[in-house]
C-alpha cells in the first residue's frame, strides 16, 4: 500500500511539472549531437580557463524549435556563449582568475531578445542567432559583471 502511494504522488508530480515527456529516437539523437558540439567547446574553455565548467541546456524543446525555424541549430545558438567565456580566459591573467572564481556552470536557451545573467556562479544565456554582433554584446557584459 505504501509503495502504490508513493508511486501515485511521484507520477502526479512528475505529471504536474512536466517530466513524463518521453523522447524520441530522433530527440535522442539531436540532443546527443548538439551536446557534442557543445562538449568540445567545454572541453577548450576548461582547459584554458583552467576549470571545470558544466553545461545544461534550458527548455529544449523551445530552443529547437526557434532555432530550427531560422535555420540555425541549438548547439549554433549556445556555443556562442562558451567561446565567448574561453576568449576572455585566453585574454589574460585577470580575466581567467575571474572566469574561474565566477563561473562554474553555463545555461542556455532561446529568447528573443537575448539576455545573459550571472546568478551566484551559474551564467544563464538566453539567446538566438538572430540579433548580430553577439562577442561585441556578450564580451562587455562578461567584463562589467565579472
Amino acid at each position: 500500500m505504501r509503495k502504490l502511494f508513493a508511486l501515485t504522488i511521484a507520477l502526479t508530480t512528475a505529471a504536474r511539472i512536466g517530466t513524463l515527456h518521453a523522447e524520441s529516437l530522433e530527440e535522442k539523437k539531436y540532443w546527443k549531437t548538439q551536446s557534442d558540439y557543445i562538449n568540445e567547446k567545454l572541453a577548450s574553455a576548461n582547459k584554458a580557463c583552467d576549470a571545470k565548467l558544466t553545461f545544461d541546456w534550458v527548455d529544449k524543446d523551445k530552443l529547437r524549435e526557434n532555432a530550427e525555424k531560422n535555420k540555425n541549430s541549438s548547439n549554433g545558438v549556445c556555443g556562442s556563449i562558451v567561446d565567448t567565456v574561453e576568449s576572455l580566459c585566453r585574454a589574460g591573467a585577470d580575466e581567467k582568475a575571474a572566469v574561474k572564481a565566477k563561473i562554474t556552470a553555463i545555461q542556455c536557451g532561446y529568447a528573443n531578445p537575448r539576455t545573459l545573467d550571472l546568478k551566484g556562479t551559474t551564467l544563464k544565456y538566453m539567446g538566438n542567432n538572430q540579433e548580430a554582433n553577439f562577442g561585441d554584446w556578450a564580451k562587455p557584459w562578461l567584463m562589467k559583471h565579472l
